[in-house]
């Protein structure tokens, strides 16, 4: 059957739609209030995880941001993961992604690493309670896909794919 799932963080502006062919996926009715912690000036911390192209998008686009501040970044080649800390003045890098997703105040991780990264880190942020933003795709196959979709769903935590065009109104 074709499932179509919409996960709404409102208040957040953001917005998640899933179409596939997967009657393995787990549903279930998701509350749409977001409940994020935030520090206590009301800015959410981020983790960013990966220091590519993407990943330098993303920051930039955090780095202007009121309501959410990148706290950490991680990319296996620890130099760039400095060189961007230096330039969006963040306070903590590492080579480490595990460091991300556990940072004490990061509540939401942006995954920006190569696809074949994409289903481990979703899990291990679920796993750790941590509300995802992820570059597309989410996986590199249908299974892993139904697993990522399906431990974000069993922890609770919201999950949302990119799409460059989703607020665009040309598009909508």
């Amino acid at each position: 059957c074709v499932l179509l799932l919409f996960v709404s963080l409102a208040g957040c502006g953001l917005v998640h739609g899933l179409a596939l062919h997967a009657p393995q996926l787990t549903l279930r009715r998701h509350r749409t209030d977001c409940r994020m912690k935030l520090s206590d000036d009301g800015v959410l911390g981020v983790g960013v995880i990966g220091a590519g192209r993407i990943g330098l998008v993303h920051l930039e686009a955090l780095s202007s941001c009121e309501i959410a501040k990148a706290v950490i970044i991680s990319n296996p080649t620890v130099s760039k993961a400095e060189a961007a800390a230096l330039k969006y003045k963040l306070e903590h890098f590492t080579r480490d992604f595990n460091e991300v997703i556990h940072h004490p105040d990061v509540e939401a991780v942006w995954i920006c690493s190569p696809s074949q990264f994409h289903a481990e880190q979703i899990k291990a942020c679920a796993a750790a309670g941590k509300h995802i933003f992820c570059e597309k795709p989410i996986a590199t196959d249908l299974k892993e896909t139904v697993e990522a979709i399906n431990a974000c769903n069993k922890a609770g935590v919201k999950l949302m794919t990119a799409l460059q065009r989703r607020f665009d109104p040309n598009f909508q």
